[in-house]
């Protein structure tokens, strides 16, 4: 426990001037960065990392669209198309090196894990005050979550995935979401004058933190899919950076998913 805790204030400290600076390069610069090392995981649990011809072209997705995303998001598509159509000529290219189960492995994690990334990118660009609500829904769920199913938690919410995860830990992360949003609610109210519509803001936090906790089962998936128990162990105590992203990725897709919608 003390090196969790440890790990969490040293990793907090660095990120802290990383999100004061998202205005500038920084922040896409340490996206980009935290992209790379979680491509670099995820390959690994699924066991194509040592396939050179499938890990550069995934890391170099990784480290450029967090940077397009910023310098030019219209570039995404594109690059993804490419992405896409080397993963196709991949299969016969290297057709005696790889498979076909192998391919589509890394096109769907690879699919997941940078899009994701980009879209903190993506979001933090089309609202700048709202997308730490994407951090906030992830760790306030959490944090809650943790804490509630320690004292609380009797019955099983999904055993067969996560078998520490409770029915009240989950009521617990949804309820201190939502008190977790509209503290940040009143604090935007009281330093900036904008005053959001706090039923939006509810509704939004519960969403928010059913889509947190299922992207924290869906990771718990791919893991026991793969028979590992952590993505890595960059933060002693955490894991790898997948383990503590693997709830933020989906709420930034689903952020990023939203604000399309209402631009179209």
């Amino acid at each position: 426990m003390t090196k969790r805790i440890v790990t969490a204030i040293v990793a907090l400290a660095l990120f802290v001037p990383v999100l004061y600076f998202s205005g500038t390069w920084v922040y896409p610069a340490a996206v980009a960065l935290l992209s790379v090392v979680a491509v670099y995981e995820m390959l690994g649990c699924i066991g194509v990392r040592a396939s050179l011809f499938l890990f550069f072209p995934s890391a170099l997705l990784a480290a450029a669209a967090p940077l397009l995303s910023r310098a030019c998001p219209a570039a995404l598509y594109p690059l993804y198309l490419v992405y896409g159509l080397y993963l196709l000529f991949a299969s016969v290219l290297f057709y005696h090196k790889t498979d076909f189960a192998a391919l589509s492995k890394t096109a769907f994690t690879m699919l997941f894990v940078t899009f994701g990334f980009a879209s903190l990118v993506l979001v933090r660009d089309a609202e700048p005050l709202r997308y730490l609500l994407i951090f906030i829904a992830a760790w306030s769920t959490d944090t809650f979550a943790l804490f509630a199913g320690k004292f609380f938690g009797r019955r099983k919410l999904c055993e067969h995935i996560s078998p520490k995860k409770t029915v009240a830990g989950a009521v617990g992360g949804v309820i201190g979401c939502v008190a977790a949003f509209a503290v940040y609610a009143l604090a935007v109210d009281m330093l900036y004058g904008i005053r959001d519509n706090y039923l939006l803001l509810a509704l939004l936090a519960v969403c928010g933190s059913a889509v947190s906790m299922l992207g924290d089962l869906a990771a718990s998936v791919i893991k026991r899919a793969f028979g590992v128990k952590d993505y890595g162990n960059i933060f002693p105590g955490h894991g790898g950076v997948l383990d503590r992203f693997d709830s933020i990725l989906p709420l930034g897709i689903t952020a990023a998913a939203l604000l399309a919608v209402t631009v179209l």
